[in-house]
């Protein structure tokens, strides 16, 4: 997968919709439940066991990056639009993952050792998006400022969502991954479904890591 490198500004790709992301290559991310077993409770694994979740099949990824900030344009198919706690659904959601240290297990959300980054987005945020860390199941925590600018758009049955942040954050670099053009790093992505009552453990998630390239 390659962040392509653009003479955007910043705030243009924060529009699902805007023209310059047809430029961009789209990469297709197969997706599939998170296990039941590696649920943080005993509740929450006999929840998963009974009802049907993690149904997203694949994940339309772009990604590009102006030399400045990095921007990544999800969309999948769902076919209602969930912004609430209501009725027992849950607020739809999306991340991306990335390994602090090594390579850290992404089945766990990372490990005490090699811990991960996370850029959230979830349909009911104010602000829209945050920045987390996790080192293990149950260990997501807020990591501070993470800059993390979101765009969303709802319609038709799919949504579209945008999350950005800067290359790098300085002083960050424990919580914070830090990315430069030309360079190399792995991600992965999650994708919450809120009519299926997904919050928390409970979502589709790329399976393993992918390699994402920097255009230089």
């Amino acid at each position: 997968m390659q962040a392509k490198r653009v003479d955007v500004d910043s705030k243009v790709l924060l529009d699902p919709t805007a023209s310059q992301w047809r430029d961009v290559p789209a990469e297709t991310i197969s997706m599939g439940p998170t296990p039941a077993e590696n649920q943080n409770s005993r509740y929450v694994e006999l929840w998963a066991r009974e009802r049907p979740y993690g149904k997203l099949g694949t994940l339309t990824v772009r990604a590009a990056h102006n030399g400045k900030d990095v921007a990544f344009l999800l969309v999948w198919p769902d076919s209602t639009q969930n912004a609430d706690f209501l009725d027992g659904n849950s607020p739809d959601g999306a991340g991306i993952l990335f390994p602090l240290k090594g390579d850290a297990p992404l089945n766990t959300m990372g490990s005490q050792s090699q811990p991960v980054s996370a850029w959230f987005w979830r349909a009911d945020l104010e602000n829209g998006g945050q920045s987390l860390t996790a080192s293990g199941l149950g260990t997501v925590e807020e990591a501070g400022d993470g800059q993390i600018a979101t765009g969303a758009r709802w319609e038709s049955g799919t949504w579209q969502v945008v999350l950005t942040r800067p290359l790098a954050l300085k002083g960050q670099a424990e919580a914070a991954v830090q990315l430069e053009a030309g360079k190399s790093v792995k991600v992965a992505f999650a994708v919450w479904e809120g009519s299926s009552g997904e919050r928390a453990g409970l979502k589709s998630f790329s399976k393993g890591w992918s390699e994402l390239e920097l255009e230089a």
